[in-house]
């Protein structure tokens, strides 16, 4: 089976090297320009695997571009892998492969739609999502399903740890689905547009702002979303930027939102709306990660951070 690869991502990196390694016969792959390094806090080089496997690899801007539509129309692949990609793919390439376009979403499709689905996953509270394969169509998110395994949110699960569930149940189910289509016995599942439950927007880094005056769990869901491989939940305190990439929720009295309570050997204890948070890995002015003790002083009791 011919297939064409589409990422620009880690979860398309680690999921190629998983094939690839497999045996699966690759024809291109298509990743980023390396211009848009700083657009994509997930941004992975395909290098060493094209290099490795001795892979035709195109780097680009815009995968709808004329010169990249005709090159594929020449390698004719049967099927297109597109496994962390942000730009919609135009009918040009659509109807390119004679199996189809396979996509990929980490949320439990038809429910959620849109950008950004780990990170609105923990924000919203959910308990449970899933990894969905899909034949892309014209539309948002909206083509048939191929695959679907579901996967648990735990109160200690951020985004790093679901980027890596997700990451490991996807290099399972492609290596699966990929025998399946070259068989011809892949599944295809209308998705049910009853069960659609609303459309995620676009998250940018500004997004990660704490306001303290909301409730520490609200907050502290804010920052396991944010956290890495993404930019960061952040505030500031002295005019300086401080960034937190993991922090604890405690249900206990707090002395006023933003208000640093506590100093210990290894967090600070910070106010919020209700309840206060303890936090535990942070940076400063785009540091490496530090303590917090390394940063605060028992001067800064009773300060606020904005």
């Amino acid at each position: 089976m011919n297939i064409a690869y589409i990422s620009g991502v880690k979860f398309g990196h680690e999921l190629l090297n998983t094939i690839t390694n497999a045996g699966w016969k690759i024809s291109a792959i298509f990743s980023y320009d390396d211009s848009k390094k700083e657009l994509y806090s997930d941004f992975a080089s395909f290098d060493d695997i094209s290099m490795r496997h001795g892979i035709k690899h195109i780097k680009v801007k815009n995968i709808n571009d004329f010169d990249n539509v005709k090159f594929l129309e020449q390698i004719k692949p049967d099927v297109i892998l597109v496994m962390g990609w942000s730009q919609l793919l135009k009918p040009d390439i659509l109807k390119i492969p004679k199996i189809g376009v396979i996509g990929s979403h980490p949320t439990e499709l038809p429910k959620f739609r849109g950008r950004a689905p780990i990170p609105w996953s923990i924000i919203k509270g959910l308990k449970e999502s899933a990894l969905t394969f899909f034949y892309m169509g014209e539309g948002t998110d909206d083509g048939d399903i191929l695959d679907q395994q579901k996967f648990q949110i735990s109160e200690e699960d951020d985004a790093e740890s679901i980027y890596e569930k997700i990451t490991n149940l996807g290099k399972e189910m492609l290596l699966k689905n990929l025998e399946l289509l070259e068989k011809g016995k892949a599944k295809r599942t209308k998705q049910d547009p009853s069960k659609f439950i609303e459309y995620w927007p676009k998250r940018t880094p500004e997004d990660g702002k704490i306001m303290w005056s909301k409730s520490g769990r609200e907050i502290h869901r804010l920052i396991r979303a944010t956290t890495r491989p993404y930019p960061g939940s952040f505030c500031f305190f002295k005019k300086k930027l401080i960034k937190i990439w993991k922090a604890r929720y405690l249900d206990e009295k707090s002395d006023g939102y933003g208000r640093i309570m506590k100093i210990n050997n290894d967090s600070v204890v910070v106010g919020t709306g209700e309840g206060v948070l303890l936090l535990k890995k942070i940076s400063i002015d785009n540091s490496d990660d530090l303590n917090p003790a390394q940063i605060f002083s028992k001067d800064d009791i009773g300060l606020n951070l904005e």
